[in-house]
């Protein structure tokens, strides 16, 4: 475990979660408490906020991902935000992650939840080199995938949509333009059914996509525009 810890305490989140009818209706809230570990040295020598994990971006990953996934229960919630954490930050060590409900036991208890543990060198990341450069895979359930795309310099993703899955796409590192207009900073986009979209690397590095699709990846959904 890291010795140094960045913490998120109560961030609220009102998103779609629980298995019971009237919990896939409506948004309830969702409280976040996190911990990141990871060595703040050399932020603390250099005071520079690309040292170390920017806790509003991670802040705005955590609601983004929950926004859009509508999960059912907390334990598929928690393993792929921090999946997802790990992934996108190289930089962590580690991660501890609680998730409370404080609708799901009126009148009874004040709070339900589940808390989680993970370390980054646990996590198992396989990889496949594809066309454009390669993706691995950061997390698959049967719900969804979670998954770092890495685009060589000057290579694309082509124009594609697709029938079935729902993907969920931002920037995490590099130059890249979405459909023609260069992305900065944190700009997640939903793409859904039908709707076409295409990367380029504009740049001399790799550059990284975070994508969370739903349901998992599924190759024949891929539809490339005019192959």
């Amino acid at each position: 475990m890291a010795r140094d810890r960045i913490l998120i305490s109560e961030l609220r989140v009102d998103c779609i979660v629980g298995v019971f009818d009237h919990e896939r209706l409506r948004p309830q809230p969702l409280l976040i408490d996190l911990e990141l570990g990871l060595d703040t040295a050399e932020a603390a020598y250099s005071g520079r906020i690309a040292a170390t994990c920017d806790y509003g971006r991670v802040a705005d990953e955590i609601a983004t991902l929950l926004e859009f996934r509508r999960y059912k229960l907390l334990e598929v919630a928690a393993g792929e935000l921090a999946a997802m954490l790990i992934g996108v930050h190289p930089m962590i060590e580690d991660v501890r992650l609680r998730l409370r409900k404080p609708e799901a036991l009126p009148g009874r208890a004040t709070m339900a939840g589940v808390e989680v543990y993970r370390a980054a060198r646990e996590l198992l990341r396989m990889r496949e080199r594809n066309e454009f450069g390669e993706v691995e895979l950061l997390h698959q359930s049967r719900e969804a995938g979670l998954y770092l795309l890495h685009i060589d310099p000057q290579r694309e993703i082509p124009a594609h949509y697709h029938q079935i899955m729902r993907e969920l796409e931002w920037l995490v590192d590099g130059a890249i333009e979405r459909d023609g207009e260069r992305l900065h900073g944190f700009e997640p986009i939903v793409w859904r059914e039908q709707r076409v979209h295409h990367y380029v690397n504009v740049g001399d590095q790799r550059a990284t996509l975070f994508c969370c699709d739903s349901p998992p990846f599924v190759p024949e959904d891929e539809i490339v525009v005019g192959s």
